[in-house]
């Protein structure tokens, strides 16, 4: 019995001395980290999810939509229902957001975080002293850059809306412009911004070099706050904003100069589908492809309320000819959706499980994304 277990043993032996070597890995330098380009490839979006769950830890994540694999190549903070913009002239990533001293709770501070797009650091902090930026649900129309990027225009609430001029060269800010019965800001002009007003109308607000008004415009009521209201959320076509309807009307405005001009409206649908209640409806419910497409989420019967909960299919709209050139239908309804501006257009949608599924402009699935478990990426921004 001994001589069976020895012999036994020494043929184990001899078995492993006879495996092959196997060479010995280097091991990784530490700390390891990657940069990445100061002008993104037009595949990449950024995604910001707003994490309801815990909206201490929201994020901005950057996203090659292109990708089979390694589509997800960092991210930047965005803390407490942040609002965020990248500049396109910079290499820099501007987030607006609160802290408190105890988490979620104790001493509120207010601060615009600045990134550099390499290596996705923060660089700079600008401490806003009001502690009074808005914290609405993320929108595109909360944080904007104009001018070349020169100016920052930070949305604020106290409750009285207003708007901060910071000057992204220094960080300093320059003036609060008030633009109380109004929200939102929407590039006007080259130092200007306008924002929808609780009457239907429009305010539009112009600054000097300084951060100081010049011109202030009260456009008239030019909608129904009652019985056609607009969406805030407009796509841009060169400089003309292309607002939708509850009930499928597409309102321009030309926001070419300080003062608005307010264009015809046209229809999104025909009579039958109109008597079938199509409507537009989502978060981020329409985008363009920069030159004359806007693409819009759309469902079938439509009611009062229901313009929050998104739609089955995109139809995509030629704004020149102001008629509908194509119907895409979805995998998953959709809550939000953006188009790259790459050579191979992609449309980015947000689903209502907030994955994201991956078309070309043919409607042919590509793939799906995840952004993480429990996430929110509700505001798509294209990738500069």
């Amino acid at each position: 019995m001994r001589k069976i277990l020895l012999n036994g043993f020494t043929a184990l032996l001899f078995a492993c001395c006879a495996l092959p070597v196997v060479a010995e890995l280097k091991p990784e330098p530490i700390p390891s980290v990657a940069t990445l380009p100061a002008t993104y490839p037009d595949s990449w979006i950024f995604a910001h999810d707003v994490n309801f769950n815990s909206m201490i830890a929201g994020k901005v994540a950057i996203i090659d939509v292109a990708a089979d694999t390694q589509e997800f190549k960092g991210f930047v903070d965005a803390s407490m229902m942040a609002n965020f913009v990248a500049s396109t002239v910079k290499p820099r990533l501007y987030v607006a957001e609160t802290f408190f001293s105890r988490g979620t709770s104790g001493t509120r501070t207010d601060v615009i975080s600045i990134y550099d797009k390499t290596t996705l650091k923060r660089v700079k902090e600008v401490i806003l002293p009001k502690n009074n930026r808005a914290q609405i649900v993320a929108s595109k129309h909360m944080l904007k850059l104009v001018d070349n990027d020169k100016y920052l225009l930070i949305l604020a609430f106290t409750p009285a809306a207003s708007v901060i001029v910071m000057d992204t060269d220094t960080g300093a800010l320059l003036s609060e412009l008030p633009i109380a019965g109004c929200n939102l800001i929407y590039p006007a002009g080259t130092k200007g911004f306008a924002s929808l007003c609780g009457n239907g109308g429009m305010k539009a607000v112009a600054f000097d070099d300084n951060g100081q008004e010049t011109t202030r415009y009260d456009i008239p009521s030019f909608f129904s706050v009652e019985d056609d209201p607009l969406f805030d959320k407009p796509a841009f076509i060169g400089t003309t904003a292309y607002f939708l309807s509850y009930k499928s009307r597409v309102q321009p405005v030309d926001l070419s100069n300080n003062k608005p001009e307010i264009l015809p409206p046209w229809s999104l649908v025909s009579e039958e589908e109109a008597a079938q209640n199509w409507r537009p409806g989502g978060w981020q419910l329409v985008t363009s492809d920069g030159v004359n497409k806007l693409y819009v989420i759309m469902h079938k019967d439509g009611y009062n309320g229901s313009h929050k909960f998104g739609g089955e299919e995109v139809w995509v709209f030629d704004t020149q000819r102001k008629k509908r050139v194509q119907r895409i239908a979805l995998k998953k309804n959709a809550f939000s959706i953006e188009v790259t501006r790459s050579k191979t257009p992609l449309l980015v949608v947000t689903n209502t499980e907030m994955g994201l599924d991956i078309y070309n402009t043919d409607g042919e699935y590509q793939r799906f994304i995840s952004v993480g478990d429990a996430t929110m990426p509700i505001v798509l921004h294209q990738g500069k």
